[in-house]
């Protein structure tokens, strides 16, 4: 059986279809196209525009983070930038271009003139700028321009000096810049009221032109004869106790400034333009815009024109601009020119007086120089005044003054001055407002004012004392100097404080209250008794000579007078209060002066500081006043070295040689005592020399000791023995001196008494300077042997 054949070469027909519309395959591109233009419609209506700015540097610029902002909204940011080498239009420097995205709504800002400039923290003369910068980071700020479109710019190192805003701008003309600043302030009455603009070199480069911003609510204010003046930096009148400052703001002082004011015959003048120029004066005074005040004086005074100020508590507030007599020639009439901050306080209750000049640093020298000054208390009132009677002398006193008035009553004040200081503590609480002499001419009123806020330290037991000057005290040790404090050396000065009997429940000092002023701390704070003294009146004491116990001052002699009967000297001295018990029966006291002899030198040193008074305290018990005062310190007599620890003897010479009070007494050429005295022997056939031995030394003298005269020198002199000098010391050879020898252990004898007798032999026996016995001395004084 047989199959059959297959049909390999057999071709199907194809099937034909109509076509129902576009391919999906077509649809994706033609979505896509879509929003390709829609995308690029959108970036053309409302996309960022970019354009380019110029930078001298980068610095500052972080690319995505710096910002531009225009009135403080941002309107941009730094995508890139890039160095551009030998830029043309930074004049061949190289800089760096900032590529900048803005937002399509601050296309406006993107035309001709617009100026770009990169914002920092800056703190400069004008003030602090760029402050925020510290918290968002440095950004670029714009002011807009008016011309055409442009997307390429060039930043500016500076911000613009063009004060935006609605205003008046002028322009005054000066010899020099002085400190006046871009931004320094413009004061009318002390209210700022504008700015400097902007300022440049003039054409023909003689003066400096100053563009002004005054705001438009101000504009009204300048009239065609304003008259401006620089009120830049500050005026300084100092010295030790600090300074006086006049200067019209605080700005002023850092940023410069400029005042205006316009004189009252120039009130009706028309109001000024824009682009007017002015005059730009040193001070309110040359440009003749103070306040014309008339000051009548009821007697000729020394004035200048011109030179002579106006003082308001250390400030100058006015100048003298002419001065003449009088119609009647009884006084003078002055015209003082005062600056125009002041108008306001010129009223009824406000007062002028004539101040001399006063030697003082607070001041200066140029103080003396000027002359007088004329001082003004400035007050508010109900009434405007222009004319004034004025007072030719300072007010003794101004209970306007807040504070706590006082009256001080002295017999002469020194240097005090009117403005002298008060001191509490050597810190000033205090002012002198003035002087004046009593009315019974006995004393000088002195009254001060101290503040309100110290008021509460002066009570009724406080006490006031003069610090005028130095005290001075010198002595061979030094100088010493003292003084309340610096500033009291020149003018003068008031201290006070607690008095000697200080209770805690005193009393506040009112005001209204006296005190009497003293002379001195000492004298104010030492109450004490006075006590009198008779002197022959050749001792060479004065008034302030001290009263010492041991070295301490225990008072001072405060009078000296001729006695009665014109044959000495009476002092009155004042003990003072811890010195009390010298005021007593017994009490000595004796003249110490300098000595210089034979015997040495002693009290060298009043020689620079001059004598004074030693005392000696009594053992009474009565209280005593009348004391007279000795020529010496008082030698002890045989009856007070008898009563001594020590050993006193009685040598007999044929005559007292060279020997005094204070004659050294030698064993072994270490001085063991000294003579207390001498006087001659009952028959008058020998002299007694009282001899005073330390205690510590007494046991060196036993029964068979040899006293012999050392003053002076022996001399011996042999042919074969040569020259032979001996003296016992250079002391006993100018003072004289006696010196003893003790036998030895065997022969000395015993420890003799006070009172017993020894002869006094003329020279020593060879033997006796041979003798060495070995004598215990006190133990408990072996360690002052020397």
């Amino acid at each position: 059986m047989s199959e059959p054949p297959l049909e390999y070469d057999a071709q199907s027909e194809g099937l034909a279809r109509r076509s129902r519309g576009l391919s999906l395959v077509w649809l994706l591109p033609l979505v896509a196209a879509l929003i390709a233009a829609w995308l690029l419609y959108k970036d053309f209506t409302q996309g960022d525009i970019r354009a380019t700015i110029l930078f001298s540097t980068g610095d500052g610029l972080v690319k995505g983070k710096t910002a531009v902002k225009y009135s403080g909204v941002e309107i941009g940011v730094v995508d890139d930038f890039r160095l551009v080498p030998n830029a043309e239009k930074l004049g061949g420097q190289d800089g760096v271009l900032a590529e900048v995205s803005f937002n399509r709504s601050a296309a406006y800002l993107l035309t001709e003139g617009s100026k770009f400039w990169l914002v920092k923290p800056e703190v400069s003369l004008t003030g602090v700028r760029g402050l925020e910068a510290l918290v968002s980071g440095n950004y670029i700020a714009v002011e807009p321009g008016s011309g055409a479109a442009r997307k390429h710019f060039v930043a500016v190192p500076e911000p613009p000096a063009y004060v935006r805003g609605d205003g008046l701008r002028i322009t005054l003309k000066s010899p020099r810049l002085a400190s006046l600043n871009r931004g320094s302030p413009v004061y009318y009455r002390q209210l700022k009221v504008g700015q400097v603009e902007s300022y440049r070199l003039a054409e023909d480069a003689n003066e400096v032109e100053i563009g002004l911003f005054i705001r438009r609510e101000y504009a009204d204010l300048v009239h065609r004869g304003s008259r401006f003046w620089n009120t830049s930096g500050v005026t300084i009148q100092g010295g030790i106790s600090g300074v006086n400052v006049e200067l019209e703001s605080l700005a002023s002082l850092i940023a410069g400034g400029v005042s205006f004011y316009t004189p009252e015959a120039q009130r009706h003048s028309p109001l000024s333009e824009d682009g007017q120029e002015f005059k730009l004066y040193k001070s309110f005074a040359e440009a003749d815009a103070g306040i014309p005040v008339t000051l009548n004086f009821d007697r000729g005074v020394s004035l200048a024109e011109g030179s002579t100020q106006v003082i308001y508590q250390g400030i100058k507030v006015g100048e003298v601009n002419a001065a003449k007599a009088n119609r009647n020639i009884d006084g003078m009439e002055v015209e003082v020119l005062m600056d125009p901050i002041t108008d306001d306080l010129l009223t009824e209750n406000t007062r002028f007086w004539l101040a001399p000049p006063t030697l003082d640093f607070t001041s200066g020298v140029n103080d003396l120089l000027k002359g007088n000054r004329i001082e003004v208390d400035l007050r508010p009132g109900e009434r405007s005044v222009r004319t004034f009677d004025a007072a030719t002398a300072p007010p003794a006193r101004d209970a306007r003054t807040p504070g706590l008035h006082l009256r001080l009553t002295a017999r002469n004040t020194g240097s005090i001055q009117r403005g002298a200081s008060v001191y509490y503590r050597q810190m000033e609480v205090g002012r002198v407002q003035g002087m004046e002499l009593a009315d019974d001419g006995s004393s000088i009123n002195v009254y001060v004012v101290i503040e309100p806020r110290y008021a509460h330290l002066v009570n009724g037991e406080s006490r006031f004392w003069n610090v005028s000057g130095v005290r001075a005290s010198a002595s061979l040790q030094g100088i010493k100097v003292e003084t309340d404090a610096l500033l009291s050396v020149v003018r003068g000065g008031i201290a006070f404080g607690s008095g000697p009997h200080h209770s805690k429940n005193a009393g506040r000092a009112q005001s209204g209250d006296s005190f009497r002023l003293y002379g001195s701390r000492d004298e104010a704070l030492e109450e004490g008794i006075n006590i009198y003294i008779d002197l022959t009146g050749d001792e060479g004491l004065k008034e302030g000579a001290p009263l010492r116990y041991r070295g301490i001052q225990v008072g001072e002699i405060t009078r000296l007078r001729l006695n009665y009967e014109l044959d000495g000297v009476r002092a009155r001295a004042r003990l003072y209060r811890r010195a009390e018990r010298f005021a007593r029966t017994g009490t000595r006291m004796w003249v110490v002066g300098p000595k210089i002899g034979l015997g040495g030198v002693d009290n060298l040193d009043t020689l620079v500081t001059g004598p004074f008074l030693e005392l000696e305290p009594g053992l009474g018990n009565d209280p005593q006043t009348e004391f007279v005062a000795l020529p010496a310190k008082p030698e002890p007599d045989l009856a007070d070295t008898m009563m001594m620890p020590g050993l006193a003897l009685i040598l007999d010479a044929p005559r007292r040689g060279s020997l005094k009070r204070g004659s050294p007494v030698f064993y072994r050429q270490v001085k063991v005592g000294q003579v207390t005295g001498y006087q001659l022997g009952e028959l008058a056939d020998r002299v007694y020399i009282y001899v005073y031995i330390e205690p510590e030394y007494r046991t060196l003298v036993r029964e068979h000791s040899k006293f012999w005269n050392a003053s002076g020198v022996d001399v011996n002199f042999g042919v074969m023995t040569g020259l032979d000098v001996h003296t016992e010391s250079a002391q006993s050879l100018l003072a004289g001196g006696i010196a003893f020898a003790t036998p030895e252990n065997a022969e000395m004898g015993l420890e003799v008494e006070s009172g017993s007798h020894y002869p006094l032999y003329g020279k020593p026996e060879n033997e006796w300077l041979l003798w060495s016995p070995k004598i215990e001395l006190y133990p408990a004084l072996e360690g002052n042997f020397k």
